[in-house]
């Protein structure tokens, strides 16, 4: 079965749900449409057409995202679940269908189905927790507990559906692809659901529209401003890796490398509890820390088919600083990437280079970044050698940890089976200390 197909089915899926949703929510909780319940409606329609179109293409992962959340969530504490519905559907339909006319029918059909059972399920969650929807008072301490639910409750299915849609589309996990879709921005979506809670309670204060939508309008741009500033940080990643495969596909003997290392690099990272920046500045610095070798000054090293002359060595022993100062010229890079690059081949034990650091006064991420490019030069071919046994990496690792490598890194790759894995990749080439 074809993703698209898939894609289709769950639309249809999707669809009879938030129907079945709807007519329970209407026959449950009838609104009102009283004059005052009409121009809340409105306002609120109003702002989540609005947030719809203000929204955010990512193109390095395919989706858009908007703030539309902040209106829908606030209808629930102003209108109650059947208004909150009404909200979503009017100002998807207006947005979807009337504004943009380009997207295909099934999308816009799930976009609005999805958004439905996400705002229908948590406006239910929040009844049934004692939260109270009112155009005439709101209590923050009696609807805290249950709008917080409420807001856990939206994003839980609201990421979930379109999580399972864009796995089933593109056969991938579903936690991974949850993971690309909402890493990044779900902690300040779920920082930003307070705006719903200040945008009813500022609308039971004023009891204006204009100053309603004068209140609203530049918050939501300020989200705008900050997944703007998030998808440009994705596309200088997608960049950075787009650099350094171009530059080492010219040379089999070094072709994907860095990528291999990167990849490692991050696994190990992960699980010794390295998150965001961290995380983020060790598989960058993995990704370059080779650059320096780019210098035409090891084009001959790189290609010889034999062991290195001490002259070599001594210039091998010089691109990790090769490497930072062509990396510092890009001002946006941090100074904890250069210093990893640098002290990539520090030894545990104060044997490595360039300053021969020892122990911990070596940074972690120039650690984890020795151990996965050894492992990478021993499991790939030579000019003047095969890639050696997986048996035979993984001797050299126990042998070496505590003297060349730093103990914790080798068991966290031991325990996590990384160079049993080795056997599954395709062989590749790599040259060089």
């Amino acid at each position: 079965m074809t993703g698209n197909k898939r894609a289709k089915e769950i639309t249809g899926v999707t669809t009879v749900l938030a129907i079945l949703l709807l007519a329970t929510v209407f026959l449950r909780y009838p609104p009102s449409f009283s004059s005052d319940f009409l121009i809340a409606y409105l306002t609120l329609m109003g702002l989540g057409i609005i947030a719809t179109l203000l929204h955010l293409r990512f193109s390095s992962a395919g989706y858009t995202s908007s703030m539309d959340f902040v209106p829908e969530l606030g209808a629930i504490l102003l209108l109650g679940p059947s208004g909150a519905l009404l909200v979503t559907v009017g100002s998807e339909l207006v947005s979807g269908f009337f504004l943009e006319r380009q997207k295909p029918v099934y999308k816009k059909l799930f976009n609005t189905s999805q958004l439905v059972l996400a705002v229908g399920l948590a406006s239910i969650a929040y009844v049934q927790l004692g939260g109270v929807s009112s155009l005439t008072s709101l209590s923050f301490q009696a609807v805290l507990a249950p709008f917080v639910v409420s807001v856990l409750v939206y994003f839980a299915v609201n990421t979930g559906t379109v999580s399972y849609i864009v796995s089933a589309y593109e056969s991938a996990p579903f936690l991974a692809t949850w993971r690309q879709l909402t890493g990044g921005l779900i902690v300040f979506d779920l920082t930003m659901s307070s705006l719903a809670f200040a945008l009813a309670w500022f609308y039971v204060q004023v009891d204006n529209p204009v100053f309603v939508f004068a209140a609203i309008i530049p918050l939501i741009g300020l989200r705008y401003s900050y997944g703007t500033n998030f998808e440009l940080q994705r596309l200088n990643q997608d960049l950075l890796r787009l650099m350094v495969k171009t530059i080492e596909a010219q040379d089999p003997y070094t072709s994907g490398h860095s990528l291999r290392v990167a990849a490692m690099a991050r696994v190990i990272g992960e699980s010794l509890g390295l998150r965001g920046k961290q995380l983020r500045n060790l598989e960058n610095a993995a990704l370059l820390h080779d650059l320096g070798k780019i210098d035409v000054a090891y084009s001959e090293i790189l290609r010889q088919k034999g062991p290195l002359t001490p002259e070599q060595r001594q210039l091998i022993r010089e691109h990790p600083q090769r490497g930072v100062d062509i990396v510092r010229s890009v001002r946006s890079i941090p100074e904890e990437v250069l210093a990893f690059i640098r002290h990539h081949h520090e030894r545990w034990d104060g044997e490595g280079y360039p300053d021969g650091l020892a122990g911990k006064s070596i940074p972690l991420g120039a650690r984890i970044i020795m151990v996965c490019d050894t492992i990478d030069a021993m499991a790939t071919a030579r000019p003047y050698r095969e890639p050696l046994p997986v048996t035979v990496v993984r001797d050299e690792l126990i042998k070496n940890a505590g003297t060349q490598f730093d103990e914790r890194v080798v068991r966290q790759v031991l325990a996590l089976n990384i160079v049993d894995e080795l056997e599954t990749r395709p062989v590749s080439y790599n040259h060089g200390a």
